[in-house]
């Protein structure tokens, strides 16, 4: 609207032309037209009045001017939207930096246990972040104040949510429109059997009477639905939208975290052609599913195909577009705070042979003596113990532990810069070549970059996986310290997997070494050594095999390894103590009391109770510690 002195307002004639065609359809409301609704902000007059009121009615000035700021928004945010603004509907958007690789199961988690009654619109993965809307402002304010106040458990990063108000893309459906759907919704409900038909919705004798196109495949009605399920229906476990040419499911899905306990589900005669979109509904215990006479379902080969994709979803169904199925069998992973669940007992390290033990310990104390020098540059001298085509990779990851913080040590953002990590492929998969290190010469380079090491020897364990004439596998793991500090607060924990390969002439050369690193926590550390303890005192897992004489270059220098006689099957102090020797039992009596500060009838009992198996008999003593009585203990 312009205007001009002494003389009546001029129109413009974009808007008068605009607003013709508004009478055919209101889409086209320009947002020119939104220039005629003025906020008005407020006068001193109104400032001072606010003031005054401040102490009777507890509103300060500040929140006027808040209001009109919010207010003048949400009217910036209609006009960019276009259409009718007064019918465009503002949500929070709330977006999760990297959100997609914290999971949404945890994101969900963090944010219930700070917000009551949270539901999520839209809720999707965008990249690598985590997108999705809500639509009180108490709730996106509630988000907002937990940002950057919460850490990943496996990561020790901190969780931040952004909050922004944005159009929705939709308008709501009028009071009329929603007051008649309610209506109808209330004919299609059986309360005796909790169950909702919205079966073809568009064609119900109600809506085609009064001249009304309700169709679930339009975006504001299936919002709708949804929140009159909600707030009417809470109670369903059967729901039918069958025959709604459904083809996406992305609003139907904000159902899903309102709505817990669907057990029949009947989505046939739709337009769904992507079994993905199923996948939006996944967590519903739904074990009657009716899915036919969808695109999708022609994509299947056969019967067995099709079953098992719609099991991987949902795991309980037993009735598929009524033929009976048998259920998806579930495989159960054991969890370390099981007590249903034990862990396998500790041993020793596995070496195979005594010969083979020899060659590998031999190369191991002349690899880690090169490394551990003062002076990381010299780590240089190693390029002899890697073959020419050798490959070498980093992964440094914070292992959980008994705590809700994850350690945190001074080098830790040395390792992560060169850290291959296939869960943060987006950090390093256009610049691979950085973080994979392939030849020899190129391997020591990078071993001179980081920081130097001492290595604590008498926590070392190590295994073989494999071993053939030609190649050789084992893992070595343990503690070390790097930097100038020596105290346990920082030690890392370390697991390094070398594979070597014989060059012929009794020498060997490492084709693959992968290292992996974690701080870990004073409590971890007394766990471990406790293991070990109870390691030593058992003998060294070997098969009995013999080996011929080798040798093994490391670093600079050759060591030969002499073979080793068959060795006899000796009964191990277990078999010993549990076959009822005296000697035998009073020797890991004195033991065990050393190691846990029992008193020796406690830890007789719990000898016993394990079968007087040392390993089995520590990890117990762990796990009831904080229940065992003072008086147990020794003063």
């Amino acid at each position: 609207m312009n205007h001009r002195r002494g003389g009546p307002p001029r129109c413009d004639a974009k808007k008068m032309t605009m607003r013709k065609l508004t009478y055919f359809d209101d889409d086209l409301v320009s947002r020119f037209d939104d220039d005629d609704e003025v906020v008005i902000p407020p006068t001193a007059r109104q400032l001072r009045i606010a003031r005054g009121q401040q102490n009777r009615r507890g509103k300060s000035a500040s929140a006027v001017v808040r209001n009109y700021l919010e207010s003048r928004r949400d009217h910036q945010l209609q006009r960019s939207a276009g259409g009718a603004s007064s019918s465009t509907l503002i949500l929070n958007l709330i977006k999760v930096p990297r959100g997609a690789l914290f999971k949404k199961e945890y994101i969900l988690q963090v944010i219930g246990q700070y917000v009551d009654d949270f539901k999520p619109i839209l809720l999707k993965t965008e990249k690598n972040d985590l997108t999705f809307f809500v639509e009180d402002d108490e709730t996106a304010q509630a988000i907002k104040a937990i940002s950057r106040r919460v850490r990943h458990p496996q990561t020790n990063q901190l969780v931040s949510f952004l909050v922004s108000r944005v159009p929705a893309g939709f308008a709501p459906l009028s009071s009329n429109d929603k007051k008649a759907l309610l209506e109808v919704m209330q004919t299609r409900y059986n309360s005796s059997e909790h169950a909702l038909d919205l079966g073809e919705l568009n064609l119900d004798k109600a809506f085609r009477e009064s001249s009304m196109h309700i169709s679930l495949n339009r975006n504001n009605v299936m919002m709708s639905v949804v929140d009159l399920i909600d707030k009417h229906f809470g109670d369903i476990t059967a729901l039918s939208v069958k025959g709604n040419r459904l083809r996406f499911l992305d609003y139907f899905a904000n159902l899903t975290y309102r709505i817990k306990n669907i057990q029949i589900l009947d989505l046939s005669s739709n337009q769904i052609d992507h079994i993905t979109e199923l996948e939006k509904l996944k967590g519903w215990p739904v074990h009657t599913l009716y899915f036919e006479n969808n695109p999708v379902c022609a994509t299947y080969a056969s019967a067995e195909a099709y079953t098992s994709a719609i099991h991987r979803i949902f795991p309980k169904v037993t009735l598929l577009d009524g033929i009976p199925v048998e259920r998806a069998k579930e495989v159960e992973m054991p969890k370390l705070d099981d007590e249903q669940y034990t862990i396998p007992t500790s041993k020793p390290s596995y070496f195979g042979t005594e010969a083979r033990r020899a060659l590998i310990e031999a190369f191991v104390v002349e690899y880690i003596t090169i490394y551990d020098s003062p002076d990381p540059k010299n780590r240089k001298l190693l390029i002899s113990a890697y073959d020419e085509d050798a490959s070498f990779s980093l992964m440094a990851e914070n292992l959980p532990d008994a705590h809700e913080k994850r350690p945190f040590f001074g080098n830790y953002k040395v390792y992560r810069w060169s850290s291959h990590n296939i869960n943060y492929m987006d950090k390093w998969e256009r610049f691979r070549e950085k973080v994979l290190q392939k030849g020899a010469v190129d391997i020591v380079v990078e071993l001179g970059k980081l920081p130097a090491t001492k290595h604590l020897t008498d926590t070392f364990v190590l295994d073989i996986s494999m071993a053939t004439d030609k190649v050789i596998c084992f893992a070595l793991q343990g503690f070390f310290v790097d930097g100038e500090k020596q105290g346990i607060d920082d030690y890392k924990f370390f697991c390094r997997n070398f594979v070597v390969k014989c060059k012929g002439e009794n020498k060997i050369a490492i084709l693959s070494d992968m290292l992996f690193i974690s701080g870990v926590f004073s409590e971890r550390v007394q766990r471990y050594k406790a293991l070990l303890s109870s390691l030593m005192k058992l003998p060294p897992n070997l098969d009995g095999e013999t080996e011929q004489k080798a040798e093994v270059v490391g670093g600079q220098s050759s060591i030969p390894v002499t073979g080793a006689a068959n060795m006899t099957a000796e009964a191990t102090p277990q078999q010993i103590a549990a076959s009822g020797d005296a000697n035998m039992q009073q020797q890991m009596i004195d033991a065990f009391c050393k190691d846990s500060n029992m008193r020796p009838e406690w830890s007789r009992k719990c000898l016993e109770d394990q079968n007087w198996d040392y390993s089995a008999a520590g990890q117990a003593f762990l796990t009831v510690r904080e229940r065992i009585p003072p008086e147990a203990f020794q003063s």
